[in-house]
């Protein structure tokens, strides 16, 4: 099961919205899945609490690598979200622009 929820966005494309328990899962299922490895490792080669300690902060840091990752995507659709509010507000603009003013003159030195 993915942690992202995908919805349409206005043009079209899919956007993923995060799921706060999957972020949970990531972190708590890292540190047992791996501490666990660890903890299976430690009775395999004899040793005691070796390797659990190390899986768990492994799984830990998994988990962590998987949520900033997962935060990351959605910091860029926000972004990208915002460049369209704002290239379609210009847009408006321009054309009551035009509207008002009449179209620009094509020899304007201000325009290149």
């Amino acid at each position: 099961m993915s942690s992202t929820h995908k919805t349409k966005t206005p043009t079209g494309k899919p956007e993923k919205k995060v799921d706060p328990q999957a972020i949970t899962g990531y972190l708590l299922g890292g540190m047992v899945l791996y501490g666990g490895l660890g903890w299976l490792i430690d009775k395999w080669a004899g040793t005691s609490n070796v390797f659990a300690p190390i899986g768990v902060i492994f799984g830990l840091a998994a988990g962590l690598y998987l949520t900033f990752r997962q935060v990351a995507v959605l910091e860029r659709q926000e972004r990208e979200a915002l460049i369209r509010k704002r290239r379609a507000l210009a847009d408006t603009v321009d054309t009551e622009d035009e509207r008002t003013h009449g179209p620009q003159d094509q020899n304007d030195p201000h325009d290149r």
